[in-house]
């Protein structure tokens, strides 16, 4: 019985936090342009998956997509530079002069 609310519970965390991922818009280079550069505010991380610091970036950050998906002005995304390499370097080094985060 212990196991089957745990396993339930489980289930849940998983849902909602797919659900919260939903709301940070994923970019690639083909939707990149598109969706960044528009009439708004642009917040993008460029992280890599197996970065510490983007492990523990990424539950904080998860939270902007739900807190700003009704805002019109600004715009929540994220770039997986494992899957993405070409679309990091361009974008790393353009912004190599402004703040990281860490």
């Amino acid at each position: 019985m212990k196991s089957q609310i745990w396993l339930a519970f489980g289930t849940l965390a998983l849902l909602l936090a797919s659900a919260l991922a939903e709301d940070v818009f994923v970019l690639t280079e083909e939707n990149f342009d598109k969706e960044v550069g528009e009439d708004r505010g642009d917040l993008v991380e460029f992280y890599a998956p197996w970065c510490g610091h983007c492990k523990k970036l990424a539950s904080e950050y998860e939270m902007l997509g739900p807190s700003f998906k009704k805002a019109k002005s600004v715009f929540i995304g994220k770039v997986d530079c494992d899957e993405h390499k070409s679309l990091c370097s361009i974008w790393c080094s353009r912004l190599a002069n402004y703040s990281v985060v860490s």
